[in-house]
This record gives C-alpha cells, structure tokens and sequence, in this order.
C-alpha cells in the first residue's frame, strides 16, 4: 500500500534521495521567495503542487482557504494510487499534516477519528494540525464534526498544537512585518 510521508521543507530533498515518491504536495508562505525562508523547493521530477498560504488558525489575508485544502487533498489521493507522496510545510507539522489527515479520512472512510489520528502519529509523531484547516478536511470528508471533535479532544496532539501556538506567537512578536502581512486591515494606509 502506498504510503504519506510528512516532512519539514527543509527535509525534502534528504527525504527524495532516501525514498523515491511519485509526487510532492508543497505548502509555503505567502510572498515566499524560491530558495528563502517559507519557501518550498523547486522540483524538476516528481510532481509537484505548490499551495501558498499561513499557518494560521484564525482567518486571515492569505490563510488557508477551502478551494487550497481542497486541490491540495484531491492532488495526494490521485497520486497515492501510484506509489508514496511526500507532503511538505515550513515545519512539517501543522498545515501539512492537517492536509494528510484529510487524505486519512478519504482514504480509510470506515476508520473512526481516533483510529485515523493514531495513523497521523505513526506517520508524523510530532503532528500538531492547524485546526482551521481541519475544519476544512471535516467538511470535505463528510465526518460531521467528528475529525475536528477528536483532534480537539486528543491529549498528545492538544499538547503539540498549543506549542505550535506558542511558536506561532513568539514568532510574530519577533517578526512584526508578517503579523502586518497577516493582518493587513489592523493596519490602513493614509
């Protein structure tokens, strides 16, 4: 059976000459420049979707968006039929493993919640799913609440995403600008 493989960007190309995947799901920051911080790699072979938005659990300017999850989760279940897909954040722990929950859900329709989360940590034991875009998977997967239910009520993954949060929020405070690219209308122009 095919597999998911969840990594940090930086990760990606280590993880390829490892473990050949028929394709790559990239999730980068907004205005991410090739190469930079936030940034995916560019891949020649295999293929790759590159999707662009925050990692952030609150709607903002450039946040994670219904039709993105969307592409994104049809992108891994069409190439997972062919080999392993690689799934790939900045940390490889909060938007893309929220992205492979939703192909968990899809892929295993009779598996319940709990047992789709046990797979997500056997996959990425530090997962930490942005829960906006879990939101999004549980509609998408028709799981009624239930996928965001048990990923809000799980101990080991509640731990991980309230110190993603803080990261998140260490992060802005130190890097001002992209609070102001987050939150563009907290800041009008004269």
């Amino acid at each position: 059976m095919s597999r998911l493989i969840i990594t940090r960007a930086d990760e990606v190309i280590g993880a390829l000459a490892r473990q050949p995947v028929v394709a790559v799901l990239s999730i980068e920051h907004p205005g991410a420049v090739p190469g930079g911080k936030g940034a995916a790699p560019r891949l020649q072979n295999p293929p790759q979707l590159i999707l662009c938005f925050w990692d952030s659990e609150q709607k903002v300017h450039k946040g994670p968006d219904l039709a993105q999850v969307e592409a994104g989760i049809q992108f891994v279940m069409e190439h997972l039929e062919k080999g392993d897909v690689l799934i790939h954040c900045h940390a490889g722990k909060s938007r893309s493993v929220a992205i492979a929950l939703g192909v968990l859900a899809l892929q295993y329709p009779d598996h319940d919640e709990a047992a789709l989360l046990e797979k997500l940590l056997d996959i990425r034991p530090i997962a930490a799913p942005n829960i906006l875009i879990v939101e999004m998977v549980d509609v998408l997967s028709g799981r009624g609440g239930k996928l965001l239910a048990a990923v809000l009520n799980h101990p080991q993954i509640t731990d991980q995403r309230c110190q993603a949060e803080e990261n998140r929020q260490a992060m802005l405070k130190s890097h001002p600008e992209i609070y102001k690219k987050l939150y563009p209308e907290k800041f009008p122009k004269p």
